[in-house]
């Protein structure tokens, strides 16, 4: 295929967090094969990396046309949607990914946090348990399933997915610690346990 090695330059690249390399290969390789929707994807992800939110956003708008049912595509306009504030649109974005392919651990959390961030508490913990089910050791979902079990009052579960997430290395907020903690005191009391 025409661009092949750029494409191939692109992704080695992308590996080695050469982000402004990257974008350079993806745009020659695209030189060669405009129709090329994985460069497209690939060179979204460079300008997402590189900050370049409207870069980013034109090559995922571009790869979308050209794979109309890619749930790469969908993911990562979902990402640029939140970067942009635009929830609705990446809470659309996520679920058409999610129903292209509910296996990806990423777009579980991520639609996780849309629903969160919408109020809409038990949809979250849905997706964020559905996303270490998939990959039991995605520290960063365990965290959120915890802020979000505090959220409902379950300090019990959010005092384990907290540990979880810690044994995993994530660095869970240390005020949220103590606020779960003085939770799980306060109700250890009520119940009358030592």
């Amino acid at each position: 295929m025409a661009g092949g090695e750029n494409f191939q330059r692109g992704l080695e690249s992308l590996q080695r967090a050469q982000f402004e390399e990257a974008r350079e290969a993806f745009q020659q390789a695209l030189a060669a094969n405009p129709d090329w929707a994985e460069a497209q994807i690939n060179l979204g992800v460079a300008c997402l990396e590189l900050g370049r939110v409207d870069e980013a956003q034109a090559a995922f708008e571009r790869a979308h046309q050209l794979a109309p049912a890619s749930e790469d595509v969908y993911y990562n306009l979902g990402v640029v949607y939140e970067k942009q504030k635009r929830v609705d649109d990446a809470q659309t974005a996520y679920e058409k990914a999610r129903a292209l392919r509910p296996t990806v651990p990423e777009t579980r959390c991520n639609l996780g946090n849309i629903y969160r961030e919408k109020g809409l508490l038990e949809q979250a913990v849905e997706e964020y348990r559905a996303a270490v089910d998939l990959q039991p050791y995605f520290a960063l979902a365990h965290n959120n399933l915890a802020v979000t079990y505090a959220m409902l009052s379950d300090f019990e579960s959010a005092g384990y997915h907290a540990q979880i997430a810690r044994a995993l290395g994530y660095e869970v907020h240390p005020d949220f610690l103590s606020h779960l903690r003085a939770a799980l005191e306060k109700r250890k009391k009520e119940l009358g346990l030592p």
